[in-house]
């Protein structure tokens, strides 16, 4: 593991509250950095259809993300215009693929 010095702060919440407030949370200013979500067309593609998910495009590139994260794995991370998951723009990373 590598020491960064960043600091981190966790807050666990259970799935539903996060279902049925994801798009509140993100569209504030208190929105987290980073968040896992439920994959999927009507969970994060609406998200990202909303613009309430950062464009991680810049960043697959840069660290080679498309080269190890691909098939399926790499399909739930990458939603359309429309929200549909598989192809487009990067939005996530799944955990699938963290080891």
């Amino acid at each position: 593991m590598c020491e960064t010095g960043v600091k981190v702060e966790f807050e666990k919440k259970a799935f539903e509250q996060i279902r049925q407030n994801a798009s509140q949370v993100l569209n504030s200013d208190d929105a987290p950095d980073v968040m896992e979500y439920n994959k999927g067309n009507a969970t994060s593609g609406l998200l990202a259809s909303q613009g309430l998910l950062t464009n991680l495009n810049d960043y697959v590139s840069e660290y080679g993300w498309d080269k190890i994260i691909t098939g399926s794995l790499a399909d739930t991370g990458k939603y359309d215009e429309q929200g549909m998951m598989g192809s487009g723009d990067w939005y996530g990373i799944t955990t699938g693929a963290v080891k």
